[in-house]
């Protein structure tokens, strides 16, 4: 292969990045020119397992194709072998948008070899490195496309091991996750030599360090630090291969000054990156839970075109025609310095994921798991060509257009898909966030006034009198702040039972240890999820009376829900409001009661699953998510709400949940 070669499409994934292609590395006298059917041409990079190469299918069957040969003395050993052959036949079993495909390997007498699909681009580390950190956008596709890859790896039965911004290649098509050199089959002991660590100390999980066994949820917490990095720079536990690092990733807590920026530029990313950072691995979310989350924010972001923020260099002709096409690429070889791969094709529907994880919100009963029922129709089918379609574009264009100053984010997170019936979309302007209670950044300076309405209780003034439970308005603009997350207490400043008791379910609803006291985290949580009610009114379903189609309306009686005609009371209004950290999840709040809707913990996982409206306490059995046909679907089971079919009609008509069908007693309207 000449040195001057080089393919149209990398030249233009690489423009679009503000970067020029690394050069050609030319074949050494004692590489090998033949892999099978594949003529290798030019060296793509080296790790502990071996070289890769660029290689093309002599017989024309694929197309250009990342070949991974193994060092000699893996390659004689007859146990690596072995173990090469029944991992190579798991990665064969991986099929996903986000994941180089594998495209043939042998181990013939002289040569063990590794073909994958290749895919021109920078790596996600080549690009933080040459452009500087990527913006909240991005970072929300990036963990959609590597959450996405994980869940299907982890469908397949294995554990990557490896996850890290050097195996994270920007294609045109999105991100992909490369180099399977150290994966491991569920049922089968890695390729790597028993005892030894493997892994990117700095990327590594918890779990991985101690030699415990892993599961997805090691991949979940490799792709948190991966993350901060493309956020912020730096690795959560620092960087390096000694074992202080080590020690940091086994039981340090992450660096806070990382997740700080981290917050600087997104507060609800910092948020969820902590939540996967979790040293427990049954606190972490599924990959599916991953990517539900950050494909909620996708889904709420503007549709007029991607974010623009600062770049260092005002973009050439070229490179703006090129954008538009380019994007960034992912590698598909082991343990490589640079990664390899080609687009594939528009990726299948996405089944159940596997694994099993429990709710860092704390569950009643359920594990995370069981999230798995939880992507609907639309939301996988949007996601699919969001994450696959504009993911590397959005990516690189970070780093191309001139725009806002540094920290110029919206005022409001991106929020999940909004429900069936919504007005309007939740706007984005500073303005419209200010009305709304968006997120907003910490304060420099105390304001003007101390209208609780708009003071921040992370000001220093604040934080006495949150501490000690006192008097004012700071305790006032608290209350304000928890009635904006659908849970009841009076807003009179004072710090009563009431108040502490509404901390606490905050806290548990994000995830952290409800105290009842207002600590740094908390008051900084408290504005990173977007407040007010996502919708409110009446919910209605609509029945056939005597031929007639009549809207009937979701009511509280006595604590049960059921369905009545309406008549307009409170006890028939409810209200939809985010749970923190999890844009696509709500709480369902009866304006009447203040109750939240509850589906009864002892019953959850069945038909017939009893439906309460009970004080709100921040567990998962009241957490509901939008279905895409105005269905609401409990966090816990994945089952839909749904008005009983034999008592359609009738006033007091039970309400239950019951496994999702389409049918048009599981359709809520949401209404004046």
């Amino acid at each position: 292969m000449p040195v001057e070669f080089r393919g149209r499409s990398e030249t233009m994934a690489y423009a679009a990045a503000g970067m020029e292609p690394p050069p050609v590395v030319s074949l050494r006298k004692n590489d090998p020119r033949q892999a099978g059917p594949y003529r290798l041409l030019s060296v793509l990079g080296s790790g502990g397992m071996g070289r890769v190469y660029l290689g093309r299918d002599a017989t024309g069957a694929t197309g250009p194709a990342a070949v991974k040969v193994i060092r000699p003395e893996y390659a004689e050993d007859p146990l690596f072998r072995r173990r090469f052959e029944r991992e190579v036949g798991a990665l064969d079993r991986i099929r996903g948008a986000h994941i180089v495909r594998l495209l043939g390997s042998g181990c013939d007498e002289d040569l063990v070899w590794v073909a994958t699909e290749y895919i021109p681009g920078p790596t996600l580390a080549e690009l933080v490195d040459a452009r500087g950190p990527v913006d909240a956008a991005a970072a929300w596709r990036l963990l959609a496309d590597v959450g996405r890859a994980i869940e299907a790896i982890w469908r397949a039965g294995i554990v990557h091991r490896d996850l890290k911004p050097s195996n994270v290649i920007l294609g045109a098509d999105g991100a992909r996750v490369i180099d399977f050199g150290v994966v491991q089959a569920g049922d089968t002991t890695s390729i790597t030599a028993t005892g030894q660590n493997v892994g990117t100390p700095a990327y590594m999980s918890p779990e991985q360090v101690r030699g415990q066994e892993v599961t997805a949820a090691s991949d979940v917490f490799s792709l948190a630090s991966t993350l901060s990095y493309a956020v912020a720079g730096e690795a959560p536990f620092g960087e390096g291969t000694g074992v202080d690092v080590l020690h940091r990733v086994a039981f340090d807590p992450p660096r806070e000054d990382v997740l700080d920026k981290v917050a600087g530029v997104d507060p609800a990313l910092a948020v969820f990156i902590r939540t996967c950072l979790e040293k427990d691995p049954e606190l972490r979310p599924s990959p599916e839970a991953v990517f539900t989350t950050a494909i909620g924010h996708q889904l709420a972001a503007p549709v007029d075109g991607p974010p623009r923020v600062p770049s260092r260099r005002r973009p050439s002709p070229a490179e703006r025609f090129d954008r538009l096409e380019g994007a960034q690429g992912l590698d598909g070889s082991a343990g490589l310095e640079r990664p390899t791969a080609r687009p594939t094709a528009a990726p299948p529907a996405p089944p159940a994921a596997p694994g099993k994880h429990a709710n860092p919100a704390g569950r009643r009963g359920n594990t995370l798991g069981k999230r798995g029922k939880l992507i609907v129709g639309a939301i996988a089918a949007a996601a699919l060509l969001i994450a696959g379609s504009i993911t590397a574009t959005l990516l690189l264009l970070r780093h191309n257009d001139p725009g806002t100053p540094p920290g110029a984010l919206p005022d409001t997170p991106p929020a999940a898909a909004a429900p069936r019936n919504s007005p309007s979309a939740p706007s984005s302007s500073p303005s419209a966030a200010a009305s709304k209670g968006g997120t907003s950044q910490s304060p420099s300076a105390a304001p003007a006034t101390r209208d609780p309405a708009s003071l921040d209780i992370r000001l220093s003034s604040c934080v006495a009198e949150l501490a000690s439970h006192s008097h004012g308005d700071c305790v006032k603009a608290l209350q304000l702040l928890l009635a904006g997350y659908g849970l009841h207490v009076t807003a009179d400043g004072d710090y009563t039972t009431e108040t502490v008791a509404a901390v606490k379910v905050f806290q548990t609803e994000a995830g952290t240890t409800p105290s009842g006291t207002v600590d740094p985290q908390t008051a900084t949580l408290l504005y990173g999820t977007a407040r007010g009610a996502v919708q409110s009114g009446s919910v209605t379903v609509t029945e056939s009376v005597h031929t007639v189609d009549v809207a009937r309306c979701l009511d509280v009686h006595a604590g049960a829900v059921q369905v009545w005609g309406c008549d307009g009371t409170a006890a028939q209004k409810w209200a939809l409001y985010r749970v923190p950290g999890h844009v696509s999840q709500f709480l369902v709040v009866n304006e009447g009661t203040h109750y939240c809707l509850d589906a009864d913990a002892d019953t959850v996982g069945q038909n017939f699953s009893k439906i309460r409206a009970r004080s709100c306490d921040g567990l998962s059995a009241q957490r509901w998510q939008v279905g895409s046909a105005g269905t609401l679907v409990s966090v816990p089971d994945g089952f839909c709400l749904d008005a009983e079919a034999s008592g359609s009609g009738k006033d007091g008509q039970t309400v239950q949940t019951f496994g999702c069908a389409g049918s048009s007693n599981q359709v809520w309207n949401w209404g004046p």
